[in-house]
């Protein structure tokens, strides 16, 4: 088995184009575990327990195309091995929709590859299975 399963979804889909890969990309992006920048990280208080401020965010980007979206990184230990750190937290990918979902100034998720320079959008209205 691949250690990298999700960023090999999003080469064939990249290759392919078809409707088909890209069930299959959103069908194990949705089980997988992905990266992502966090923003007012919680941090440990005197006796270790996690607090925040409570102004915790996804870091978003609007490159491609201006929209607003999520940024994920497929496959995060092999992204870290690859590309060095770019995020500081995992997050189920079913999780991470529903974030989307429930921020209405953002249109999805951009989700970036462990293996190649390539990149894949999962768009508002997020696609249901």
């Amino acid at each position: 088995m691949s250690d990298t399963p999700l960023s090999d979804a999003m080469a064939e889909h990249a290759e392919s184009g078809t409707e088909e890969s890209y069930d299959r990309f959103i069908a194990l992006f949705r089980t997988s575990v992905v990266g992502i920048a966090i923003e007012g990280m919680p941090v440990p208080d005197e006796h270790g327990n996690l607090v925040s401020d409570g102004d915790v965010s996804a870091y978003m980007t609007t490159h491609g195309d201006g929209r607003s979206r999520i940024v994920a990184y497929a496959d995060p230990e092999v992204f870290l091995v690859n590309y060095g750190p770019r995020f500081n937290a995992g997050v189920p990918g079913e999780v991470l929709l529903g974030m989307a979902a429930s921020d209405p100034d953002c249109e999805g998720v951009l989700v970036n590859s462990a293996t190649q320079e390539i990149s894949l959008a999962i768009a508002k209205p997020l696609h249901q299975n």
